[in-house]
Parts: structure tokens; C-alpha cells; sequence
């Protein structure tokens, strides 16, 4: 982790928390229908000094364990087959939210695992009261499918923590 230079406000006691490492931005640009986009995303970060104001925190690579907390075992299973043979027309793509602009192109299930880890990794300093903010840029894709009926939660997308964690963090005021 880097240490953010104080923020502008110093009566903020928390600084946001930044989800990056340069392997991570790497497997981000990996994906061909949005090349280079995190480089891009970072290289504005820099350019601004918006790193300097906040902690950086290396992203963990989500387990399969992890993943099937959200996922079926039938969609990561299809996930991890077009992942090794690159098959953009399998006909279960479509159902799984896979194709167009969401191609099952080879690797996908590692950078799902990525993107997944990152945004696990960027929950657990919410819960662990690391941060009030938590930003991770290259998060999910709305997409993402085929979650378990038990946690009552439709994943939409990763980059949005999980229903079941913000009421611990963010209490309601009721």
C-alpha cells in the first residue's frame, strides 16, 4: 500500500482507498473490446496527482470459491470452457449474458476472477473501516450473470458491493 499525501480537507480522517497494481491494470487491458481502457483511466490519475489523495491498495485474484458465492457452478463452468477455447459462439453465451460487447474471448474467466478479486478486495476495506470510499475503476460489467438464489441478491455488475455487505458498513438512518 502507498501512503496518500494529506488531503485537501485534513478534517477527513479517512482518505478514499484506490483498487490498482500495475498487473491488474495489465489483465484490465487484456480485453479486446475496450483496449488499453484502465491504462488510460490510470495515466489520468497520475496526470491529475488523484493517487497522491488516496491509499493504494493491491487487488486480490477472486477464488473460484469466492466467485461461486455469486455465480452458479453452471455459468463459472461456461465461463471457464470459453475462457480456454476462446469460443465466442458457444449457443449457452447468450443465456450466460456473454457475446457483442461482452465477448467470451480467451482468458475471460481470469480476468472475471480479477475483476471479482478487486472488487472483493475493495469491500473488505469498507467492512474493515480502512475507508469510507473504495474505487475500483476497471469494476464489473453489468453482465455478469447467474448469481445464487440464497443470497436474494441479482449481481449486476462487480463494481457495486453487494447488497449484503453496505448495511453493515452504512447503517440506516431511519
Amino acid at each position: 500500500m502507498e501512503e496518500p499525501e494529506e488531503p485537501a480537507d485534513s478534517g477527513q480522517s479517512l482518505v478514499p482507498v484506490y483498487i490498482y497494481s500495475p498487473e491488474y491494470v495489465s489483465m484490465c487491458d487484456s480485453l479486446a473490446k475496450i483496449p488499453k481502457r484502465a491504462s488510460m483511466v490510470h495515466s489520468l490519475i497520475e496526470a491529475y496527482a488523484l493517487h497522491k489523495q488516496m491509499r493504494i491498495v493491491k487487488p486480490k485474484v477472486a477464488s473460484m470459491e469466492e466467485m461461486a458465492t455469486f455465480h452458479t457452478d453452471a455459468y463459472l463452468q461456461h465461463l471457464q470452457k470459453v475462457s480456454q477455447e476462446g469460443d465466442d459462439d458457444h449457443p449457452d453465451s447468450i443465456e450466460y449474458g456473454l457475446g457483442y460487447d461482452c465477448p467470451a474471448t480467451e482468458g475471460i474467466f481470469d480476468y472475471a476472477a480479477a475483476i471479482g478479486g478487486a472488487t472483493i478486495t475493495a469491500a473488505q476495506c469498507l467492512i474493515d473501516g480502512m475507508c469510507k470510499v473504495a474505487i475500483n475503476w476497471s469494476g464489473g460489467w453489468h453482465h455478469a450473470k447467474k448469481c445464487r438464489r440464497r443470497i436474494q441478491f441479482h449481481l449486476q455488475s462487480h463494481d457495486r458491493v453487494p447488497a449484503q455487505i453496505l448495511p453493515r458498513i452504512f447503517p440506516r438512518n431511519r
